[in-house]
């Protein structure tokens, strides 16, 4: 504003409103603020700070009203006419190599010879509309640089296509909100970018580096601000399905792998592949060996034998198939396998370690086929009692493929060569215990998904005898793999855990299940060391991890250490080479832990509202006075309810529930006990 004209009754002043210049004259005065009858015939109480810099001329504010506002929209039209033939951008470029700074009236001079108000105030709106060119400070108008104009034009273009992105996109979200289905045209370049950034902030929340332009743009497709939202809007657009895994793409778990990577896998199963372990390996193709599993595995890496060697004495062979032989240290199929470090089961997708046709195929223990193996050789007693052990690199041949209810039916029914073998693996535990070991019965619970959708829950019991023969034989080859190490000072990774701390309280007669994860409670946490420690909860005084290479990359590392001792090379990992692998899984497989854990109890929750499932049975494992911790036996899903009476619950009590409501997507349940 001019602030040599006094802003009086009858002065015509300019200002901004609703985003455009209107032209009034002032009514009358008090303190700062203005009344004003404005060119649109509107009498506004406005600030003196939103008054331009051009004041003038003045009208007779007694006249008739309608004359006034004639008068003031014949001045606003003079005004636009003479902006409208100014070329901001001539004069921008008469004075941009000259700097210096410039009053209103001094850059009017450029333009015009006799000067009048109408002209500033031509001049002003023109710079006001064109901003460009001219920057202002202090009152005064400097040119900027050509850089600057360039940056400002590229601000504002940038500016323009985000307002731009902001209203359409905002429209096609609201059609898409309203009308699910996938979308049958191809998408824009700008509904692809839309579609980017809904899907970094259905996985990162409010932490997505497109938080605020998501806001802006569900602020005016009238949608919440949620992850979920943005989840079934890329559902209802097609990109996802609806049960799409946020948790895989959270952690950037890789899913699949490159085509190079596969074409290299099938180069190495279709070439003979020369091991210069196999002219030490021992023939076991004759042992009646098995693998037993569950029905749906197909990546198969240990297997079991028995030998009668006489009445009471019989030799136990634990067989682990041999993916040293195929994949060494630094081998494309290595690297990808330390990168994931893990093969995951979820309940609707398998992602392995390593590619099907090396995990399910060439390195699998499949049934009829010669292969490749490490095994485990146990001299025994029928009571157990260990005599002689030894470790051999092997060339087996699986008879026969069984699953966990199998054997155990063949055990139930008599079957001899089971009932032994369950027998003795039954005492292996029965000692472990003696020598502190705490064996945990907890039921799991799993769920599974048909290619329909439609899911279904198992209950498995690690107490079904068939459960108890493999688990105690793999703890049995673990254990022995890691004496084999400690006793040769071998570099290797060891599973250490320390002293399970005691039960002070005592709850009386309880539910089973109670007294289990009460215990679980208790146990120290396993952790990953280069020494050999003991891990107190199994009973052993050093534990590995070697049974699994087809499935966890810990494994295959100490399966390379065992074959350079069994062979008489140098192992292919120094102990600092173990200590940086333990750092890698400390970093991966939290990560893999939490989207195993997580995505089985939206299952579950999804299979609760597929059956539409209202009355259970509540554990109660804990309360305090805001809330109380409970666990769904049925289901192994935990839960916390608040607590909205003064009852008292007994621990170890099992009570009717009533599930009100599940979320599966927050992963929560809502669950009412009867208190009566």
């Amino acid at each position: 504003m001019n602030q040599q004209q006094e802003l009086t009754p009858g002065t015509v002043v300019e200002f901004y409103h609703e985003k455009n210049i209107c032209t009034g004259v002032i009514l009358g005065t008090k303190g700062q603020r203005l009344f004003v009858l404005s060119d649109q015939n509107r009498e506004m109480n406005i600030s003196q700070g939103r008054i331009l810099e051009t004041v003038g001329p003045t009208l007779d504010i007694r006249a008739d009203r309608d004359k006034l506002v004639a008068s003031l929209r014949e001045i606003s039209a003079k005004r636009e006419e003479l902006a409208a033939e100014i070329d901001i951008e001539d004069l921008w470029g008469l004075l941009e190599e000259e700097g210096g700074s410039y009053s209103l009236r001094e850059l009017a001079s450029f333009l015009f010879n006799d000067l009048d108000v109408h002209h500033l105030s031509a001049l002003e709106r023109a710079l006001l509309t064109d901003k460009f060119y001219f920057q202002k400070k202090d009152g005064l108008h400097i040119p900027r640089s050509k850089e600057a104009v360039e940056q400002l034009r590229i601000q504002v273009e940038r500016e323009a296509l985000k307002e731009r992105t902001l209203e359409e996109g905002s429209s096609w979200l609201r059609e898409i909100w309203k009308t699910p289905g996938v979308v049958s045209q191809e998408l824009s370049s700008q509904q692809q970018d839309i579609v980017e950034k809904l899907k970094d902030f259905a996985i990162a929340g409010n932490e997505s580096e497109h938080y605020e332009f998501i806001k802006e743009l569900f602020k005016r497709a009238d949608l919440n601000t949620d992850p979920l939202v943005a989840l079934q809007l890329l559902v209802n657009i097609g990109i996802w399905k609806a049960d799409e895994n946020i948790l895989i793409r959270k952690f950037e778990i890789p899913r699949y792998f490159s085509e190079n990577l596969l074409a290299y896998a099938e180069t190495l199963v279709m070439k003979t592949h020369h091991d210069p372990v196999d002219e030490k390996r021992e023939d076991l193709r004759h042992l009646w060996t098995v693998s037993i599993d569950s029905e749906e595995t197909k990546d198969i890496d240990d297997a079991i034998s028995l030998e009668r060697l006489d009445p009471n004495t019989f030799r136990i062979g634990i067989h682990i198939t041999d993916v040293a032989s195929y994949v060494p240290p630094g081998d494309p199929l290595d690297i990808e396998a330390r990168s994931r470090m893990t093969s995951i089961y979820l309940p609707d997708e398998k992602i392995p370690m390593l590619p099907t046709i090396i995990s399910e195929n060439l390195c699998s223990l499949i049934a009829n086929e010669d292969k490749r193996a490490i095994s485990f050789l146990l001299t025994v007693d029928r009571q157990g009692s260990v005599m002689e052990t030894q470790i051999k690199p092997s060339f087996i041949r699986v008879k026969e493929r069984l699953s966990y209810e199998e054997v155990t039916r063949r055990i139930q029914g008599g079957d001899e060569h089971f009932k032994v073998l369950y027998e003795i693996t039954y005492a292996f535990r029965e000692d472990r215990k003696s020598r502190g070991a705490i064996v945990l019965h907890l039921p799991e619970v799993y769920a599974t998904v048909d290619s329909d959708g439609t899911v279904h829950i198992k209950k498995y019991d690690r107490e079904e005898q068939s459960q108890v023969i493999v688990s105690e034989c793999m703890i049995a080859a673990n254990t022995l793999a890691a004496k084999f190490f400690a006793e040769r000072n071998t570099p290797a990774l060891y599973r250490i855990q320390g002293e399970t701390k005691q039960e002070n309280d005592s709850y009386g007669d309880v539910h089973p299940l109670f007294t289990l994860m009460r215990q679980r409670r208790l146990f120290a946490k396993a952790e990953l060391s280069t020494t050999p420690e003991r891990h107190c909860s199994l009973g052993v005084e050093c534990y590995s991890s070697i049974t699994s290479p087809i499935r966890r990359y810990m494994d295959l590392v100490l399966q390379r250490q065992l074959r350079a001792c069994l062979i008489g090379t140098l192992p292919p990992y120094s102990i600092e080479d173990l200590e940086a692998i333990i750092t890698e899984m400390n970093s991966t497989l939290p990560k893999v832990f939490q989207v195993t854990r997580r995505w089985n109890r939206y299952w579950i929750l999804r299979y609760i509202e597929q059956e539409n499932i209202k009355n259970t049975t509540a554990l109660i494992l804990d309360h305090n006075d805001r809330s109380i911790h409970i666990v769904l036996p049925d289901f192994m899903l935990e839960a916390f309810i608040p607590k909205k009476s003064n009852r008292s619950f007994v621990l170890g009590q099992l009570v009717p529930a009533k599930i009100e409501r599940v979320k599966p997507r927050e992963e929560s349940i809502m669950i009412v006990l009867n208190t009566n």
